[in-house]
């Protein structure tokens, strides 16, 4: 029997990540993804967008719903650290990276993480499989096709802002719901889309770890 999802109650992050959620859900309000200007110097960008064209590549050659004969489909950064994916020409989902290791054996904070996200980062850097944290939006009416991510991490979903309606998460064939103030977390590699077909944006704290 194939197992789609991990079990969250064996994370400690996620058992730190639901008892903290209401400081993390205040940081996250605090910034409430207004567009912040920031020229310095972004090492990130091109390995977000390195490890998102396999992914990217893998959907394409997919039933994803999507007329790829005429389909724009790519990655763009909007700011320091604030990247996104966008299908035909319409923003489908964006995050902006707080911090993360890198090629690095500690973590190294964003300019949005150091401003906004303090206590959130102090929270979980204690864990040291925390790799990278990222806060994560998938917009109103949008959907994100089936892709693939890295073999090497399981990937946690705290939902801070969850409308109600259509919308869900699909790992393998299998849907959930996120849920306000609690963890989802899965294998990254395994298989994922998500939509939402509601009229607001479905807010995230994503956290990766090591597996």
């Amino acid at each position: 029997m194939k197992i789609n999802y991990v079990d969250t109650s064996k994370l400690d992050v996620c058992h730190e990540l639901e008892k903290s959620y209401n400081v993390i859900l205040n940081e996250y309000l605090s910034f409430n993804f207004n567009f912040i200007e920031n020229k310095s110097r972004d090492e990130n960008y091109k390995f977000f967008e390195y490890g998102h064209k396999a992914a990217l590549y893998m959907a394409k050659m997919r039933d994803t719903g999507i007329n790829w004969n005429d389909a724009n489909f790519g990655t763009y950064k909007r700011t320091n650290s604030w990247y996104g994916i966008q299908v035909n020409n319409q923003n489908v989902w964006e995050g902006v990276l707080l911090t993360t290791k890198g090629k690095k054996k500690t973590l190294k904070n964003t300019p949005i993480g150091d401003e906004f996200f303090k206590s959130t980062i102090e929270l979980l850097k204690i864990y040291p499989e925390v790799t990278s944290i990222m806060v994560a939006k998938l917009t109103s009416g949008r959907k994100l096709p089936a892709h693939r991510g890295d073999k090497s991490i399981k990937r946690i979903h705290l939902g801070l802002v969850v409308p109600e309606g259509d919308i869900s998460f699909r790992v393998r064939g299998e849907d959930k719901k996120w849920k306000e103030g609690k963890c989802l977390a899965f294998n990254d590699f395994y298989e994922h889309e998500a939509w939402n077909n509601t009229d607001q944006d479905r807010i995230n704290l994503i956290v990766d770890v090591v597996r």
